[in-house]
């Protein structure tokens, strides 16, 4: 099995937290898609033969290119490596770039599940984060994919936000439940280098939540889910029964994965590839037929402490048959203290944190590491 990631950079415009990289060069988008084609042709032995069972969209906003353009990728995929195996093929969307048409031309292509950026369903803080769309936008869309065929909807939320309170989050997550929509990925606000999130933060024009507030929303938003008949299986990630995303799980399984595109990063199971974030340098490179790239090849080590690292993010958490002796029981003596404390369970062969201590995981997990 492996997975491709197509990293769509194009944006309207940029949000104010956002730190992946992105552009508003939108003229570039033909010349970039042809770009991303010879990439799969430069590079279709990366992935060794696995079959695909996973395709990416994410940006960016992949829903600035159009079907068109999104059909030509799709297309070079089938043709350079195959898509025979393919069960979900993924198109990241802004809320107010989805209409009838677009849904329907996405489903002619196999579009099978779309994510949404909506982030908040709270007007006033989608114009702090500098979001185009609304509220009523954001509804109107999940309507739409539904009544276009899409039955694997996903929607982002975020807390955290400066000056959003805990009934304001819990009017979010109510929301989303109305929505009916499949999957949910909620993620607390960070501040990223170089973004003017940060710059108001460092400037002193914004209160960041405390951390206690960011906590309770944490907890509100288990319980909620929860209630709401969804499933926790990562940190961040909710799902109806049966409707997790596989392609982020590949990533937190270790399956080897190819990404295309500027800035997009690759897996292949013994070292770590990625392009460069420039979008000048990326589609010059491919055109040369010479792609500029960094890869770091992961030692006996590196690979344990990912493992790790990826499996504890998950509810099933850590299989430790999948390790040696010596790693197992070196483990489970680096976590005797926090198995004593409870931030650890041990069911069985299985080593997991409890969803209460997934929001502060971290500490937990590095101090895991070898």
């Amino acid at each position: 099995m492996a997975g491709i990631y197509i990293h769509i950079p194009f944006c309207a415009k940029r949000c104010i937290y956002c730190g992946f990289f992105s552009t508003v060069r939108q003229d570039e988008a033909a010349r970039y898609v042809k770009a991303v084609c010879r990439e799969l042709e430069l590079r279709a032995l990366y992935l060794a033969d696995a079959p695909v069972t996973t395709v990416y969209f994410g940006g960016g906003t992949p829903s600035r290119l159009t079907p068109q353009q999104l059909g030509r990728i799709i297309s070079a995929i089938d043709s350079v490596i195959g898509l025979k195996s393919l069960q979900e093929l993924t198109v990241e969307c802004n809320p107010d770039d989805i209409t009838p048409q677009f849904v329907s031309s996405l489903c002619a292509l196999g579009v099978n599940r779309i994510s949404m950026g909506v982030q908040t369903f709270n007007d006033e803080m989608l114009r702090f984060l500098r979001r185009r769309h609304t509220a009523a936008q954001a509804l109107e869309a999940v309507h739409i994919c539904r009544e276009s065929g899409i039955d694997n909807i996903s929607i982002d939320l975020m807390y955290g936000l400066p000056g959003q309170t805990l009934e304001m989050f819990r009017a979010d997550l109510r929301t989303a439940l109305s929505a009916q929509v499949q999957h949910i990925s909620s993620y607390c606000l960070s501040y990223e280098e170089n973004t003017p999130l940060q710059a108001l933060r460092d400037q002193g024009k914004l209160t960041p939540a405390d951390d206690d507030l960011c906590f309770q929303m944490y907890t509100l938003m288990c319980d909620t889910l929860r209630e709401g008949g969804f499933e926790h299986y990562e940190i961040s990630n909710f799902c109806r029964p049966g409707y997790h995303s596989r392609h982020n799980s590949s990533y937190w399984d270790g399956t080897p994965y190819l990404g295309l595109g500027a800035g997009a990063h690759s897996y292949n199971g013994s070292s770590r590839q990625w392009n460069p974030s420039d979008l000048d340098l990326y589609m010059q490179g491919v055109e040369q037929g010479s792609p500029s790239f960094d890869v770091e090849h992961l030692s006996r080590a590196d690979l344990y402490n990912e493992k790790i690292m990826l499996s504890l993010r998950t509810s099933r958490g850590l299989d430790l048959s999948a390790l040696s002796d010596k790693e197992r029981s070196n483990l489970l003596e680096s976590a005797r203290k926090f198995l004593s404390d409870g931030s650890l369970l041990l069911d069985g062969n299985r080593l997991r944190i409890p969803e209460p201590g997934m929001f502060i995981s971290d500490l937990v997990i590095s101090s895991l590491f070898c």
